[in-house]
């Protein structure tokens, strides 16, 4: 038999399912990404606070991240405006970058902080389609998340214009 021409309306629809299916394989993509981040073990981090005219003092994040593997990398993050806590939006910046895998595990049960009333503490973002780590909540919000996914967040040292902490993991490697 003779193939037959598609028609315009085949042609379109052929076209969406195409679409549709792209879609589908950059979001499965993007999961198996965050899923298979390497594990870190160390992120030291300083965040230099420089004046604007404009926006008073915003954070510029420098984070030095030290693998599992023994590996490194950096990390630079910074933020304006006003109204919210540009420093946890920062510390967002670096833990959505290198700590989403740990969001597809079991979080920890943490002893302080503000629990929502499905377990999961304030500032930490799980439903279907996304996981991420809020910013512009406050930086107290950032030591429960720590303590939630098995790590400890310190507060190295504070001054008018700098700022430093360390994240370090408390899990032990699955490698």
């Amino acid at each position: 038999m003779k193939n037959l021409p598609l028609t315009p309306d085949q042609k379109l629809a052929n076209k969406l399912a195409r679409q549709e299916a792209k879609k589908v394989a950059k979001e499965l993509a993007r999961i198996e990404a965050e899923k298979n981040q390497k594990e870190v073990a160390i992120i030291s981090i300083s965040i230099e606070w420089k004046k604007s005219r404009m926006w008073g003092h915003n954070p510029h994040l420098d984070a030095d991240i030290t693998f599992k593997d023994g590996t490194c990398t950096n990390f630079r993050a910074t933020c304006s405006g006003c109204g919210y806590d540009k420093e946890s939006t920062v510390i967002a910046d670096v833990f959505n970058a290198f700590l989403k895998y740990k969001l597809y595990r079991p979080l920890l049960p943490v002893t302080t902080g503000t629990i929502r009333d499905n377990g999961i503490p304030y500032g930490i973002t799980i439903d279907p389609d996304w996981k991420y780590y809020d910013g512009g909540i406050g930086m107290n919000c950032y030591y429960t998340i720590s303590e939630a996914i098995g790590g400890k967040l310190i507060r190295n040292a504070s001054g008018k214009s700098y700022d430093a902490y360390t994240y370090t993991d408390n899990e032990i490697s699955s490698n």
